[in-house]
């Protein structure tokens, strides 16, 4: 892994069940001395949760912002279904509102380009990575022009472009500072739906997968897929996402996504494990054509 965007990077265990996930998690959890991001303070119980899952008295809060108008009909419909699970596990499932997470796209789309723009300048040609004409004729800063040509995609140019431009003078306050105090609003409104629940749900996507290079000529219809797990990003919060069925119209993955205060991510995998084990005791697993239907 390499540093994109300082503040909101991270490492998370992908794996086929929840239990997986957890043994993972665990082995790459941890305080690292040589790592400043790296937080001290002792590994939540997440095997132990995965492996004892039940919300039996949990209150878990449906997050009004994320439902609506651009969220495809099949993702709200398993989505609803998934709640309504999760009430018959023996959850309490209350609406909570946050109001700042309308903002959190355009904060992110100004903080991770700003980050982004500063990290990348040590891929120059000079120390480490790709070098591109580099014949004896050019100087170091043609060499390296070449280099970030030929090495960048256009989407990581797109991010280092605006976020060059966030940062530079005159605009610093107006656009990165402004964000950060965006970043604020949310991590509050985070902390107020927590002292009302235990965890937050959401769709992951608010629409299924699309397909590869079909938003590629439309960046912000691709930035908005990342709607509902931004906002959990930004305030520095835990996050699981696990399939909850088949959209009905196009027969792809639907994502419910759980979120839970930071370092009390053994939540995750207790609601992860409890979903997973109910889906897999009706319908074999989230994934197979018949599931769910409620």
């Amino acid at each position: 892994m390499v540093a994109f965007s300082s503040s909101l990077d991270q490492g998370g265990p992908c794996a086929r069940t929840v239990l997986d996930a957890a043994l993972l998690h665990e082995v790459i959890a941890g305080h690292d001395p040589l790592d400043s991001t790296s937080i001290d303070a002792p590994v939540p119980p997440v095997v132990e949760a995965a492996r004892n899952g039940d919300v039996k008295g949990m209150r878990v809060g449906v997050v009004k912002q994320f439902r609506g108008e651009g969220y495809q009909a099949g993702v709200l419909q398993r989505f609803d279904e998934s709640v309504e699970l999760l009430k018959e596990l023996g959850a309490e499932v209350v609406e909570v509102d946050c109001p700042s997470f309308d903002l959190a796209l355009a904060a992110y789309y100004l903080i991770a380009p700003s980050e982004c723009s500063s990290n990348l300048a040590r891929f120059d040609a000079m120390r480490y990575g790709l070098r591109v004409g580099d014949d004896g004729t050019k100087s170091a800063e043609e060499v390296t022009a070449l280099t970030r040509e030929a090495g960048f995609g256009p989407e990581v140019k797109r991010r280092v472009m605006l976020g060059t431009y966030a940062l530079s003078s005159g605009y610093y306050d107006a656009y990165y500072g402004s964000a950060q105090k965006v970043r604020t609003l949310i991590t509050r409104d985070f902390e107020k739906a927590f002292e009302q629940v235990d965890v937050l749900v959401s769709p992951t996507t608010p629409t299924t997968a699309f397909a590869i290079g079909e938003r590629a000529d439309d960046p912000m219809a691709m930035y908005l897929a990342d709607l509902c797990t931004i906002p959990t990003n930004l305030a520095g919060n835990a996050a699981m996402s696990l399939p909850c069925g088949l959209a009905p119209e196009d027969g792809l993955p639907v994502g419910l996504q759980i979120i839970a205060p930071a370092m009390k991510d053994d939540r995750l995998y207790k609601v992860g494990a409890a979903v997973e084990a109910a889906f897999t005791e009706r319908w074999g697993h989230p994934l197979l054509e018949e599931a769910p239907s409620l």
